[in-house]
């Protein structure tokens, strides 16, 4: 019999130190986090984002018992959509650990970022857009998964290394984080390429140029990892203002560290903002815990400033 899992949470949002608004925004229910990081200029980024996690947050696919239930609305898809699907449907039979049904649940997690992106297009026209990242705790036939996403480059990380809290020895390994996404951006590209090495991506100038957004009227296609769900994971979600000022090896460390998922989260923000918080600062800390557990059901509702 499959134990049931359940998700423990924090996050929390910062308008940084130089910035005039807050253009991120984040959700969080029992089964899915997501953090969002909206561009457009005054107000309108923040619209962006803003309508990108209240429309995750309203899905019912997220809430649904049978995923299988929610009926996919986004419109019948034009070639270059077709062919990403087919992409997404052979890498999944590739895996024979991954269970046939997960590329119906790929389906319906797309179908919810057209429903955000079409949502964010009605209100603000190409004006505003906003990247996206997030994580779904979901069992298809009887095993337990997360189905990660994102567009543009806002990320998500898996710890790695010893649980949360575990001494560090040999036989564990160092601690770390494990980047589970691909920034959608041009220095990535560079990067893919070989033009550029990962340290001169870091201050490159044009690194805030993403290539893939919700809301713009261009290309938004998301990418999706599955990987395996277990009790004592922990997965980091964020926007650009919190890599853009610490370091994996940083927020590794206070990911192991620090025990509750809000505590950690409140950490992380405070050591980007001591070392410059330039930008807007956003986080979500998820632990997969057995249902039974008597820490579930503690997520914490951010603090938003």
């Amino acid at each position: 019999m499959t134990v049931p899992l359940t998700i423990r949470s924090g996050g929390v949002t910062d308008r940084g130190l130089r910035r005039e608004t807050n253009e991120d925004a984040l959700i969080v229910t029992d089964t899915m986090c997501a953090v969002a990081d909206g561009m457009g200029g005054h107000e309108a980024g923040e619209v962006a984002s803003a309508l990108c996690v209240s429309t995750l947050g309203a899905s019912e696919l997220f809430t649904l018992e049978d995923f299988r239930d929610y009926r996919i609305v986004e419109p019948e898809p034009s070639s270059d959509v077709a062919r990403f699907r087919a992409t997404i449907d052979r890498q999944l039979k590739l895996d024979p650990e991954i269970p046939h049904e997960v590329i119906e649940a790929v389906r319906r997690v797309r179908s919810v970022l057209w429903e955000a992106d079409h949502a964010i297009q009605a209100e603000c026209g190409t004006r505003a857009g906003t990247t996206v990242t997030g994580a779904w705790l979901v069992q298809i036939e009887g095993v337990w998964l997360w189905l990660v996403f994102n567009v543009g480059d806002s990320r998500t990380y898996q710890l790695t290394g010893p649980g949360v809290g575990q001494p560090v020895t040999e036989q564990t390994g160092p601690v770390g984080v494990n980047q589970l996404t691909v920034d959608h951006s041009e220095v990535q590209y560079l990067v893919s390429i070989g033009q550029l090495t990962p340290a001169q991506a870091l201050v490159h100038p044009r690194r805030n140029v993403i290539t893939r957004a919700l809301g713009t009227g261009q290309i938004w296609e998301p990418d999706v990892v599955v990987l395996p769900a277990v009790p004592g994971q922990r997965l980091l979600m964020c926007s650009d203002g919190l890599t853009g000022e610490l370091s994996p090896a940083h927020i590794a460390r206070v990911l192991h560290s620090v025990q509750h998922p809000k505590e950690a989260a409140d950490v992380l923000v405070q050591a980007a903002l001591r070392t410059g918080g330039r930008d807007n600062v956003t986080l979500v800390v998820a632990d997969v815990l057995t249902a039974d557990d008597p820490r579930a059901n503690t997520s914490s509702i951010p603090r938003v400033r």
